[in-house]
């Protein structure tokens, strides 16, 4: 009996056991390399753009404020910006601004209409906008938005209103 135990008992080979451990290392090799240039492609795609904001001035004005942007786009390629959003007041653009490769602080004025006492309606570089929503202006509050380009990207800003 002890003898037919042993026999049932029998393990894989070696050449099965090193195909499996072959296999398996490939697979982990081709998985890691999925996972790093993935995340170089993605970085390289969403790192370009950089967005700072300088002021949200005239916030107690009855009628508008002003939202100025530095913006510096180290990379090779211009880039388009087609809209924004400053808390709840979403604002899209019919012609982009255009923002040259190798720019270092540009500038983006954004004028921002002002009516009881929220921001209602924008425009970039003098340039209209097509908005939505609405967002309550007050002096001191400190707003979150970003810039949205042509290829669907945003880039995130904060800013505190000043009058």
């Amino acid at each position: 009996m002890r003898s037919t135990n042993r026999m049932n008992r029998r393990g894989i080979s070696n050449v099965v056991a090193t195909i499996i451990l072959i296999a398996v290392a490939i697979a982990l090799a081709v998985a890691v390399a999925v996972w790093v240039f993935g995340l170089a492609g993605s970085a390289s795609k969403t790192a370009t753009l950089q967005v700072q904001a300088v002021g949200l001035t005239g916030v107690s004005s009855s009628s508008s404020a002003t939202l100025t942007l530095l913006v510096s786009n180290p990379s090779s390629s211009g880039i388009g910006i087609n809209g924004f959003t400053l808390g709840s007041l979403s604002c899209v653009f019919s012609s982009p601004v255009q923002v040259p490769a190798g720019t270092q602080g540009g500038q983006l004025t954004i004028t921002l209409t002002i009516k009881n006492g929220a921001f209602t309606a924008a425009s970039i570089n003098g340039q209209s906008g097509t908005c939505s929503g609405s967002q309550t202006a007050a002096v001191g509050i400190q707003y979150s938005g970003y810039l949205t380009t042509v290829s669907g990207q945003t880039y995130p800003f904060t800013v505190t209103a000043s009058s």
